[in-house]
């Protein structure tokens, strides 16, 4: 019996250690996620215009549910595996993630969230990020 356990445990090692020191990939803040590979070229071609407004653009995006915006609080609230890379079309990436989204409803109660976001993005925009 001790046979088996004394297997699993040293598989169980060496698989968590070849994991250790690997990279997982996260959005960069400042990224758009957009439903198309245009559609994300369009959101940067409108966000580089002179007189556009970030707030706006933003709020456009979200309500035509064509793109996201990731600042620093939505790549905060990405859950490991952080950004998967589903397919590439040139530069451009598509990439699957998990944002958590917590709420307090009360002193002890609380709502948590979890919302998946499938879009295409510049394969610039993903930067490694070393597991512990």
């Amino acid at each position: 019996m001790k046979a088996p356990s004394a297997v699993i445990l040293v598989v169980g090692v060496v698989v968590g250690l070849a994991h250790a020191g690997e990279y997982l990939q996260t959005l960069k803040e400042g990224s758009w996620v957009c439903t198309t590979p245009e559609t994300y070229d369009l959101a940067i071609a409108e966000a580089r215009k002179p007189n556009s407004n970030l707030e706006d653009l933003k709020e456009r995006f979200v309500a035509e549910k064509l793109c996201i915006y990731a600042d620093a609080e939505f790549v905060e609230k990405m859950m490991v595996p952080f950004a998967k890379v589903l397919e590439r079309q040139g530069a451009k990436v598509k990439v699957t993630f998990t944002v958590q989204f917590r709420k307090r409803l009360a002193i002890l109660h609380r709502q948590v969230s979890r919302v998946t976001f499938v879009g295409w993005t510049d394969a610039s925009n993903l930067e490694d990020k070393e597991i512990l």
